[in-house]
């Protein structure tokens, strides 16, 4: 039996939208996940009784384009922007095809944009986040967005320096990030030191370190960003 508080509901071109049972809802929380992966990958995270989100949230959880990637030789699968695997599948800024970069952050905007407008305008009721690749655009479109958005939340990925941060976002946004130890990836040092260089002087940053985590999700990050994001509509 299913105790989520959410109904789900899947889109024609995959996205999956949970819905408050009610249909009332006053935050909306989009997250954006990994190379290779859908949506279904990560929808049981929140669609359950007691998840990291309340009912008092609409969480939208966006397929990604199928289209040719570097990291599955050259093959598509599903990808919001191709890698190179030019450092044998550690990821570095000048691996990552910006033109897609972009297109997939415009893309999610465009859903920002829609969802504020049943929000009142309230681009602070707004939150996003993601995993690996989808890390990277979560950072990148809170940072340089036009709104200053209710937080990010951004597991095993980090800023690159293409992004043109607006200052009211480097210094006032929420931002959680939890960085595996062990992230064959996106390497610890290189994300952590790119993250402290982009948003130097952010009095709202949280930087979580998981020593023996991987290049995945884990159960204490997933915790850790609930109680981030309870302190924030809590206040």
């Amino acid at each position: 039996m299913n105790s989520s508080p959410f109904k789900r509901i899947t889109e024609s071109n995959k996205d999956i939208i949970l819905i408050p049972k009610s249909e009332k809802y006053k935050y909306v929380f989009i997250f954006l996940h990994g190379l290779f992966a859908t949506p279904y990958n990560f929808v049981d995270i929140f669609d359950k009784n007691e998840g990291p989100l309340p009912d008092s949230f609409k969480i939208i959880l966006p397929c990604a384009p199928i289209q040719k990637a570097d990291f599955n030789k050259g093959n598509p699968t599903t990808s919001w922007f191709n890698i190179s695997t030019k450092y044998n599948g550690v990821i570095f800024e000048d691996t990552i095809d910006f033109i897609q970069f972009e297109k997939s952050s415009e893309k999610i905007k465009n859903i920002i944009n829609n969802e504020s407008q049943f929000l009142n305008g309230n681009y602070n009721h707004i939150f996003i986040g993601g995993f690996s690749q989808g890390a990277c655009l979560a950072f990148h479109i809170g940072l340089t967005f036009n709104f200053l958005l209710g937080g990010i939340s951004c597991f095993c990925g980090t800023i690159f320096d293409y992004s043109q941060i607006k200052e009211n976002n480097k210094k006032n946004l929420n931002i959680f990030v939890a960085l595996g130890g062990k992230d064959g990836f996106f390497q610890l040092n290189y994300a952590l030191a790119q993250i402290k260089k982009n948003i130097q002087g952010n009095n709202n940053l949280i930087i979580k370190e998981y020593p023996n985590n991987s290049h995945n999700v884990c159960d204490d990050e997933i915790r850790d960003m609930k109680i981030f994001i309870s302190n924030i509509i809590n206040k």
